[in-house]
Order: C-alpha cells, then sequence, then structure tokens
C-alpha cells in the first residue's frame, strides 16, 4: 500500500507518518515543509513539496497512491479565529483540490480528518455520529466544510472516504501554543500557569499515536462514506492538567478571563469506531502527560 499523507510535518501528521511506516507501508509526506528530523521512522518516508491550494501540484503529487490521509490545513483555532479567510481557503477549497486530485489519480481511498467540534452546542450527549452539527468557530465550520466536501464525492464520484471527528490531540511534537505546551514550558521556568476560565472546562484528550492508530485502520478497512468519533473516554479538566503540571514543577496556578469563542464541554462518544473499526484509545491521559513532562525534564518546553 502506497500511503500519502497530506500534513505530514505538522504534529498529528508525523504520528500518522510513523504509524504506517511501522506497519511496513510506502510513506509519502506531502506539505509544504519538509518533516522535522525526529527519529527513523519519519526519515523513511518520501517527502514531496506541494500546496494543497494549487490543484495541479496536488495532481501530480498524489499520482501513484493507494490512499491519501488528509491532514493538511489550518488545524490552529487561534489562527482560524484571527484569519477566516484563509482557514477557508485551505480547509475548505484545499480539501476539495485534494479530493479532485485523489479522483483523478485513481486512489483507492481517503481519510479525513475531522473534528468533534464540528457538533457545535450539544443537543444530547455523549455526542455521537447521529447529532446534529452546528459548528459555530472559523475552525470548525471550515472543517465540517470539507468534512461534507469529502463525503459527497464519495458519493457522487466514487471516490471512497471516510471522515474522523478527532478529539482534541496531544502528545510528542504539539504547538507551542497548546495549553500542555504552555502550561509545561511555564512551570518547568518556575513561572506560574495562568488558567483562561474557571478551568472546570474539559476535554476528552486522546493521544496522537492512538489517532494515527485510527487513520491506519480506517485506511485498511472496507468501509466508506461513514464518519467517526475518534476520542478517548476519558474526560480530564484543565484545572486536573494545571495540577498535575504544577505537582511535577511545583509553582502557582493564576486564573484570566475566558478566551473567546472558546468550545464548551461536551462528552464524545467513540462507541461506533469501537464496533465497526475495532478501535478504541490505549494511551492514558496520565501516561501521555508523563511522557511529556519527563521529555521537559531534559528540554523544557518553549511557551
Amino acid at each position: 500500500m502506497r500511503v500519502v499523507v497530506t500534513g505530514g510535518s505538522g504534529f498529528i501528521g508525523s504520528h500518522v507518518a510513523e504509524e504506517f511506516v511501522r506497519r511496513g507501508r510506502d510513506v509519502a509526506i506531502l506539505d509544504v515543509r519538509p518533516p522535522p528530523d525526529i527519529g527513523p521512522a519519519v526519515s523513511q518516508c518520501r517527502f514531496v513539496p506541494a500546496d494543497l491550494t494549487d490543484l495541479d501540484s496536488m495532481t501530480l503529487a498524489l499520482a501513484g497512491a493507494d490512499v491519501v490521509c488528509h491532514l493538511a490545513g489550518v488545524g490552529d483555532v487561534y489562527l482560524a479565529a484571527r484569519e477566516p479567510y484563509t482557514a477557508a481557503h485551505r480547509n475548505a477549497t484545499g480539501t476539495a483540490h485534494v479530493l479532485e486530485a485523489a479522483l483523478r489519480a485513481n486512489v483507492k481511498k481517503v481519510v479525513y480528518a475531522s473534528t468533534w467540534e464540528v457538533y457545535g452546542e450539544p443537543h444530547y450527549q455523549p455526542l455521537d455520529e447521529r447529532h446534529p452539527c452546528n459548528p459555530d468557530h472559523p475552525y470548525n465550520i471550515t472543517k465540517y466544510a470539507g468534512e461534507l466536501l469529502a463525503l459527497s464525492y464519495d458519493r457522487l464520484k466514487d471516490l471512497p472516504v471516510l471522515a474522523l471527528r478527532l478529539g482534541t490531540a496531544f502528545g510528542p511534537r504539539m504547538r507551542p501554543n497548546s495549553v500542555f505546551s504552555l502550561f509545561i514550558g511555564r512551570a518547568s521556568r518556575g513561572e506560574p500557569i495562568t488558567i483562561q476560565g474557571t478551568g472546570e472546562q474539559a476535554r476528552q484528550f486522546t493521544h496522537a499515536r492512538d489517532i494515527a492508530r485510527a487513520f491506519a485502520i480506517a485506511a485498511e478497512s472496507n468501509l466508506r462514506c461513514e464518519v467517526f468519533n475518534i476520542v478517548s473516554d476519558e474526560a480530564t479538566s484543565v484545572r486536573r492538567l494545571a495540577e498535575l503540571v504544577s505537582s511535577r514543577f511545583p509553582t502557582a496556578i493564576d486564573y484570566a478571563p475566558s478566551r473567546a469563542g472558546e468550545i464548551q464541554s461536551a462528552r464524545v462518544s467513540a462507541r461506533k469506531a469501537s464496533q465497526l473499526l475495532r478501535w478504541e484509545a490505549r494511551v492514558s491521559f496520565e501516561e501521555g502527560l508523563n511522557e511529556l513532562l519527563d521529555a521537559a525534564v531534559w528540554a523544557p518546553v518553549a511557551g
């Protein structure tokens, strides 16, 4: 199987590329920048420079691919809020280019990275895949637009697609502005941690390795034109995260006003993924956090 990972130089994409290499697949990373030097698995991947907003370059880049795991685009919610037009260009139009290029290249399946945030305000909980989607932020609006386009290519163009609505990811190589990077970076330098809001907002933090495994399972399955929540069952509040970080690196915990557009807490169900994909999260929150804290002992996280 020849696998192309768009956005494979990024946080989640690099883990997805590593997972396919571990499974013995021929992997190409398609991105605007080369992948970081993070170990032998990613070094085995071919790097293909291409911009998903350029349909011609995407068509050339996907030639010969069997599966495309599409993670490229604007994944930073704060950037999407500042520049909604950039999010729309890359997450919606860019995804349309990936799909059209995949169709022209006779790709056998596309696995699309969506987000649990497409649901918007919960009508009931836990949120399952039948829950109505009502995104209300430039990030989740544009990710949902890409998801709808992807599923329409399956129905109308006979391009097999699966969409994975990912939980809030964490793990090595996170963005510097992630709550993990900020908290660990400040605490490791002896600076106070600042929680925006009450800290009671909770997330089902899902480890990047578990997410990567979901992409591999989805790519190798016979399923198509389906959406799956890929989330850990374990929910952790931001306050609890701060307390665990400060127990390793003792520091004060301060509070500040909530960010505008903060996504509220919600319970999300991964039962469908468990039943049909035989996927479930394996890395516990505490295990994943300890991995990040151990790394910070040797190389404090910037933030």
